[in-house]
């Protein structure tokens, strides 16, 4: 049972992305989570922000959350790789890598679809940041 728990996280996550790229009009509603999160934790500052502000703030915490998704996918990818199917350190590196970036290009495709999302490249290359730094987490450990 403990030997699929990596692959069935990893199969989680890729099916959180799915979720989250799959939403209608996603910026709005983060952009209304955001405020109401802010409202209960800084009411002052939430009061001061422009509309352009939280626009930037909430740029800023969607596209972090693009690489930290990455990221953990990434990790979650290779111990998946590791230990759920047996595979060295080299290749489950390379199958992490792989699988990740894929997803990313599959996920702009998929947002280009949805009403209110647009699928760009500015994505994939975000979340190949993400991607890039579990990697070189993976391999610095690794020596």
């Amino acid at each position: 049972m403990t030997r699929w728990l990596p692959a069935t996280l990893w199969v989680g996550m890729l099916l959180l992305i799915f979720y989250f790229s799959s939403q209608a009009g996603s910026p709005e509603n983060s952009a209304g989570w955001l405020m109401g999160l802010l409202r209960a934790v800084a009411p002052q500052l939430a009061e001061q922000l422009t509309p352009e502000q939280l626009h930037a703030l909430n740029y800023a915490l969607r596209k972090t959350g693009h690489g930290t998704g990455y990221f953990l996918l990434t990790l979650l990818g290779y111990w998946a790789f590791r230990r759920s199917f047996g595979l060295d350190a080299r290749p489950a590196l390379r199958w992490a890598i792989l699988t990740s970036l894929l997803r990313a290009i599959i996920d702009e495709i998929h947002q280009a679809f949805v009403p209110g999302r647009t699928g760009t490249a500015v994505d994939v290359i975000i979340d190949a940041v993400g991607i890039a730094l579990a990697a070189w987490l993976i391999r610095r450990r690794g020596k």
